[in-house]
């Protein structure tokens, strides 16, 4: 397997197979050393797929949103208030 951010090969980290009455299916870690990326590569017996090709889904977690601006007033100093009466 390549990674898919520098294109340099990866490493098998782990491997698990689960198995039922359907078949097994093989969940495969890979990590990429010079970037740190990782993936895994799920495969599934011919007894999981079925007629029907089955769709595996996982959540990935997105990138935090970035900080708002903040207003010129917000970026003032406390304590360097004036005030109507004051010369």
């Amino acid at each position: 397997m390549h990674c898919p951010v520098c294109v340099r090969a990866m490493v098998s980290t782990s491997s698990q197979e689960f198995e039922d009455e359907k078949g097994v299916m093989t969940i495969t870690r890979w990590r990429c050393r010079p970037c740190h990326e990782t993936a895994e590569e799920i495969w599934l017996s011919a007894g999981y797929r079925g007629p029907d090709p089955t769709r595996i889904r996982y959540a990935v977690a997105s990138p935090p949103a970035p900080q708002g601006t903040v207003p010129a007033r917000a970026r003032i100093k406390s304590g360097t208030h004036a005030y109507a009466g004051a010369v």
